[in-house]
């Protein structure tokens, strides 16, 4: 009967042992480090499409802010006329109502700026402020978004006194001078043939105080523009000279 010999198993030494677990370590290591090197390259890739993205809407907001500065000193103009006329016993013939119906204008509505919010909203409502890693640039977006923040609050302000000033308005002006606008689009700015409404002396100083209060807020609006135009033209300069961009 034949005697079956199991081969001897080699046993490993301790330095075989320390060879192998050194080698998993550093596999496990690189795989690690390959793996936050892709997620870097990824989150800076990210991080510029966010910037030339921003840097568009920048340049959005910037022009719809150099229309209102050229817009809103029309209405400015068209308040002074109207504050003086009211200082004054008021005419009442063709021509004086032509002018009065035109400035009046200014009274139903007001300039404003629609800001471009689509790129920050996104970096502040998710987890995708943390791919702007230079802080300077970081501040500079938060520092812009808080100044569109103060902005549409002080337009809704300027909304709310020119809605309150509708009742002022109806008192005097017929808005039917304004009926070719209305219905036909032209752009007639008024019937002079129309009558005021009233020129009794009470609603005469209601529609002038409606004014005043108007022409302040707006003024305050206008202020806060001039503070985010600045805040847009230097955080441009900022992504440009930070990001290579044009």
């Amino acid at each position: 009967m034949e005697v079956h010999h199991h081969p001897e198993v080699e046993k490993k030494g301790f330095k075989e042992y320390v060879l192998e677990g050194l080698m998993i370590f550093l596999a496990v290591t690189m795989g690690f480090f390959a793996e936050s090197l892709r997620e870097h390259i990824s989150n800076k890739e990210k991080g510029h499409q966010f910037i030339v993205s921003l840097m568009a809407d920048l340049k959005s907001d910037t022009a719809k802010m150099n229309d209102y500065f050229i817009d809103q000193p029309k209405h400015v103009d068209n308040y002074k006329m109207l504050l003086n006329w009211l200082d004054q016993p008021l005419r009442n013939d063709t021509a004086f109502r032509s002018q009065f119906y035109k400035s009046a204008l200014s009274t139903l509505g007001y300039s404003s700026v629609n800001f471009t919010d689509r790129i920050i909203s996104q970096l502040k409502n998710s987890d995708n402020f943390r791919l702007i890693v230079n802080q300077r640039v970081a501040d500079a977006i938060m520092d812009y978004s808080i100044g569109t923040i103060a902005c549409d609050r002080q337009r809704e302000v300027v909304n709310h006194f020119t809605e309150e000033g509708y009742k002022q308005i109806m008192g005097m002006i017929n808005l039917k001078a304004y009926k070719d606008r209305t219905f036909d689009g032209r752009k007639k700015l008024g019937d002079n043939t129309v009558a005021f409404i009233s020129t009794d002396q009470k609603v005469v100083l209601a529609y002038s105080n409606s004014i005043y209060l108007k022409a302040s807020v707006e003024r305050n609006y206008t202020r806060r523009i001039k503070e985010q135009l600045q805040r847009a033209i230097k955080l441009i300069e900022l992504l440009k000279k930070e990001y290579d961009l044009e």
